[in-house]
């Protein structure tokens, strides 16, 4: 079953013009996808047109075999979860507190949180081996727990696709090769992951395919051995690529 499906979908930004023209691609239940760009590519655009954050100029997109404008906010949420590039708290949650605000899309408004949400988020944080975190300040943990707790977080709203913007960035290799490898159990458990990064060994290592954006359009979008060439990698980031052996804290 096709989990997420573009078709010619183009989308403008005022002041920016067009950012991204005529994408077409499907993705697969359980594949883990990821997208390549220079600065400015629009992978995040992109990223927020399948989460339903924005709203394409033109073309279609399809959730699940539903079109995407059909669904309303709160179905959306159930079946996608976005992890934004920064976030910021704006109050110092606990660990708990904090997965437990993916519970969002099935809580009724002016409703408290149920027993059954708080085990969800407690299951969401077990299944990323963080419950020894429960009770500390999400304010006050390492930069690689936050990012994990961010993703627990989506997995608390029990959406089967996971939408995530750069997961890897500004943490240390041991963090980095923590969050590779939680997304692949993940995607092991059929939930279909899209990230975008700018990390190859992180797209080497975990991604089923790779979508490669360039001047407002899909470049390529193959296997990682075929998309990853130098020849296609300079044409996108204009600079030049050669293929070298270097130590990596990721594993095939």
């Amino acid at each position: 079953m096709k989990a997420v499906s573009l078709e010619n979908v183009s989308f403008s930004r005022l002041g920016r013009g067009r950012i991204l023209e005529d994408i077409s691609f499907s993705i697969e239940a359980g594949e883990k996808v990821a997208i390549l760009g220079a600065n400015g590519a629009g992978k995040t655009t992109l990223l927020s047109l399948i989460a339903g954050h924005l709203k394409a100029e033109s073309g279609k997109i399809e959730l699940n075999g539903q079109p995407l404008r059909s669904l309303s906010p709160l179905e959306r949420a159930r079946s996608i979860a976005l992890l934004p590039q920064i976030e910021r708290l704006p109050f110092n949650y606990s660990v708990l507190d904090f997965v437990l605000m993916g519970r969002a899309p099935h809580i009724q408004a002016l409703s408290q949180p149920s027993e059954q949400d708080y085990a969800m988020a407690r299951s969401a944080l077990a299944e990323l081996h963080l419950e020894h975190l429960e009770q500390r300040s999400a304010a006050e943990i390492s930069g690689g727990e936050f990012q994990l707790i961010r993703i627990a977080r989506c997995l608390a709203q029990e959406a089967d696709t996971l939408v995530l913007d750069e997961p890897t960035s500004l943490l240390d290799p041991a963090n980095s090769q923590r969050v590779a490898r939680e997304l692949a159990l993940l995607a092991k458990k059929n939930r279909t992951i899209i990230f975008s990064t700018h990390d190859l060994a992180l797209v080497q290592s975990v991604s089923d395919l790779v979508l490669l954006l360039y001047n407002k359009k899909i470049m390529m979008f193959d296997n990682p051995s075929v998309v990853l060439e130098p020849k296609f990698l300079e044409k996108s980031y204009g600079i030049a690529f050669r293929m070298l052996q270097v130590p990596t804290a990721y594993l095939a």
